[in-house]
């Protein structure tokens, strides 16, 4: 099946359940829409390594349904490589741009049909916002500002939409690397995360860093942006809508692990050791999001959950 037919099918299906939603509102208003369980993964920084093949390998026999990669895929002029690395999962992709995309951006974009670098899109009650932090033009940057602020004013407002998952690759924060590089994208930070407090985002996976990292739920900090505030002290189970995302940095896809200097406070946990990929599980009628970094060497290397209510 090509990338562009199984986005017909998944329009199709999605289309069936809006229809499905409409009939049972129509005819009854006790009626309860029911969600089934699905998955989806995340990872960037692949390059075209033993590596990457073993991250697939993890992602197939974990079953996802959907991954969303957060760029930098061959590290080449050619996406070829990567494209056949992942093949068993290539209809399950929807992606962002990296940096380490390079020249090849434009094939990325042909090859899994994109007009643009940031689009969002809907799997039950989940809504996904793809962004780019790699746009040059002052122009295309303004224009996804716009789109990203609609977007999240319209899914937030949404009564069937319990979560918000934003992706991308540079990252809003991070832990300094040995030897002190801070590869944090400033702008990223200063201009998106505000509107992700604003518009309730849940989680926000970004890549660049080769390395493993999560935060605990963070606001904007308008005083001092490199401190994020903490809005729970709470390591691994939320029980109540948070007031800010959290933030999951996933560039262990096969690409050369980058080890840490020092852990911000504002992290719950980081890791260089594996590769792997952030799997989720939306579960227990779409209210519970279980999330887990399953290592390709078999282990959970880190876990959460967040659990509300329609």
């Amino acid at each position: 099946m090509s990338h562009k037919t199984f986005s017909l099918v998944f329009a199709a299906v999605t289309l069936s359940f809006i229809a499905y939603v409409a009939i049972i509102q129509e005819h009854s208003a006790y009626a309860v829409v029911v969600f089934p369980d699905f998955n989806f993964g995340a990872a960037g920084d692949w390059g075209c390594t033993p590596n990457a093949t073993s991250t697939v390998k993890n992602m197939v026999e974990k079953g996802i349904e959907l991954n969303l990669g957060l760029g930098d895929y061959s590290y080449k002029p050619s996406a070829d490589c990567w494209l056949d690395i992942i093949k068993p999962i290539f209809n399950k992709t929807k992606i962002s741009i990296g940096n380490g995309d390079g020249a090849a951006w434009p094939e990325y974009m042909n090859i899994f049909n994109l007009t643009r670098q940031y689009y969002s899109f809907d799997v039950q009650n989940v809504h996904f916002l793809a962004m780019s932090t790699q746009l040059q033009n002052e122009s295309d940057k303004l224009d996804q500002l716009n789109f990203v602020r609609n977007d999240l004013n319209k899914t937030s407002s949404n009564p069937a939409k319990d979560w918000i998952v934003v992706y991308f690759h540079r990252q809003a924060y991070t832990s300094l690397l040995e030897g002190g590089e801070d590869r944090t994208d400033i702008i990223v930070r200063d201009t998106y995360h505000p509107l992700f407090d604003k518009y309730n985002v849940d989680i926000v996976l970004q890549a660049h860093n080769h390395n493993y990292q999560r935060s605990y739920p963070l606001n904007y900090n308008e005083v001092d942006p490199k401190n994020p505030i903490r809005v729970s002290n709470e390591t691994n189970n939320y029980y109540s809508d948070l007031s800010g995302p959290i933030f999951v940095t996933v560039g262990t896809g096969g690409n050369g692990l980058y080890k840490f200097g020092v852990k911000n406070d504002y992290l719950v946990y980081q890791t260089y050791s594996s590769y792997g990929f952030l799997n989720v599980d939306v579960i227990n009628n779409g209210t519970k999001l279980s999330a887990k970094f399953l290592s390709n060497n078999g282990t959970v290397a880190d876990q959460f959950t967040i659990v509300k209510s329609h």
